[in-house]
């Protein structure tokens, strides 16, 4: 926590790095701000601002944005597919949360996006060495941003961390390391919050549900379902035994392609949408993270990924390798690509992939003031409604309050607001799968309004 953070930036540093961020207008409208901090040594955090397009986006709250994986990029997948002013194909969203709120994308774990290491020795494998990069991240973040801008970042703009699938652990872990620098004086941020969407943080609670989840909707059999099950007892086993590094990974391979088997290739992000099974077996994990931006389910039968490549083949790959990293003044360097290190990232944190952080969400509910907001897509197969609400279940011994929200104008019920307590609530989502913001941006939007803090006073 206490390492020095240096900023690696394309013309010098000091001076003329804050007036080169000052000066450049950025990717699509707005104000922006980005930059490289070097974390550890040879160990690269890329991070960009969008700022609220408001008159005065300081007084706006600021929304740190981790995507899931792990190995997934919040620059690329978050900005421009679920979130961001900007879709892939650049239109202006309609929808876009940085309408409201100053959003902060951040390619986490190194290796994701335009993150990078200069070693692969260096990528992190664990959740404590993610969340120390982070903590060692936003310390210069807001020492930077506040000699930008002049205004007091740290001290008095109210801090949330919105995150997706794996980066819901992060943020759970992250959260924790804050709040305990915080209350040892190390840094001044003014955390209100999280929001983890579709969360990772019972794998073993989430894919025990697989098997009933499936059966109910149709998609197996019941000797689909026994084998499945089969194959879901293998792996929550070697999570508990951890018997050698690696072997739970296996099982969790075996899992997958025994689903994509039973089901013929259900879409596990949203199982209403077309099934893979056209998919060719050259098709390779590396490629799911492009399309559906994440890294943790693939539908290739032929095993590990091969060599990462430098060429672009898919559309948001083409975009951030060529017109973003262009504009941001980022291509003509000795970094590697926008992507071009996310399996290693995955492979990397292989180990740490299945192990749950609910006992961090139990310490944020007992020894901080934080309010914690988990939301579902009932059409997500990987982070499903029942696995999500077998690890809250055994976080409260009641039953929460229950009642619908609605839209306006429309008055459409978009899901289920459930109330375990003053500062944590689950909202089941409709008409959404694995990326909530994508699927159903009303219904976010809606969450998003009703509890994050309004103007800094």
């Amino acid at each position: 926590m206490g390492r020095a953070v240096k900023w690696i930036v394309w013309i010098t540093v000091g001076s003329a790095f804050l007036a080169s961020v000052v000066a450049n207008n950025g990717f699509g409208p707005g104000k922006q701000h980005w930059g490289y901090s070097e974390v550890r040594p040879r160990a690269y955090i890329f991070w960009w601002l969008h700022q609220a397009q408001t008159q005065r986006p300081e007084t706006r709250p600021l929304i740190i944005w981790l995507q899931g994986g792990p190995g997934a990029s919040s620059s690329g997948y978050g900005n421009f597919e679920e979130i961001g002013p900007l879709d892939r194909t650049l239109k202006p969203r309609e929808n876009s949360w940085v309408k409201d709120y100053n959003v902060l994308f951040v390619d986490s774990p190194v290796g994701s996006g335009f993150s990078y290491v200069e070693d692969r020795s260096l990528l992190a494998r664990n959740t404590t060495t993610v969340v120390s990069d982070l903590v060692a991240f936003l310390k210069h973040f807001y020492h930077t941003m506040s000699a930008i801008t002049m205004a007091d970042w740290e001290g008095s703009v109210p801090l949330y961390i919105a995150s997706e699938s794996y980066g819901g652990r992060i943020a759970v872990e992250f959260a924790y390391a804050l709040a305990h620098a915080v209350q040892g004086g190390t840094i001044r941020c003014k955390l209100r919050g999280l929001f983890l969407g579709s969360a990772w943080l019972s794998p073993v609670d989430s894919i025990a549900a697989w098997p009933q989840y499936l059966a109910g909707l149709g998609f197996v059999d019941e000797g689909g379902r026994a084998r499945i099950e089969r194959k879901v007892a293998a792996v929550r086993d070697t999570v508990r035994q951890s018997e050698r590094p690696g072997l739970s990974m296996e099982g969790w391979h075996r899992l997958q392609q025994t689903i994509v088997q039973e089901t013929g290739g259900i879409n596990c992000y949203n199982v209403l949408k077309p099934s893979r099974k056209e998919i060719q077996p050259q098709d390779v994990e590396s490629d799911e993270v492009l399309v559906n931006g994440e890294t943790l389910w693939w539908y290739s039968d032929t095993g590990p990924s091969p060599p990462e490549s430098h060429t672009s083949s898919n559309p948001l790959e083409r975009l951030m390798r060529g017109p973003v990293s262009h504009t941001l003044g980022i291509a003509a360097t000795k970094r590697p690509p926008w992507g071009t290190q996310r399996t290693a990232v995955f492979d990397a944190l292989g180990d740490d992939f299945l192990q749950s952080s609910v006992g961090t969400v139990q310490r944020l509910l007992n020894e901080t003031d934080l309010e914690l907001v988990v939301y579902s897509g009932q059409l997500d197969l990987i982070a499903s409604l029942p696995g999500t609400r077998g690890w809250m279940d055994r976080l409260f011994a009641h039953s929460p309050a229950r009642e619908p929200f609605t839209t306006e104008p429309s008055g459409i019920i978009e899901g289920y607001r459930s109330r375990y307590s003053d500062r944590f609530t689950h909202y089941t989502v409709l008409r959404a799968g694995h990326m909530v913001p994508a699927d159903n941006p009303s219904a976010m939007l809606h969450i998003l309004h009703r509890h994050v803090v309004g103007p800094v006073a």
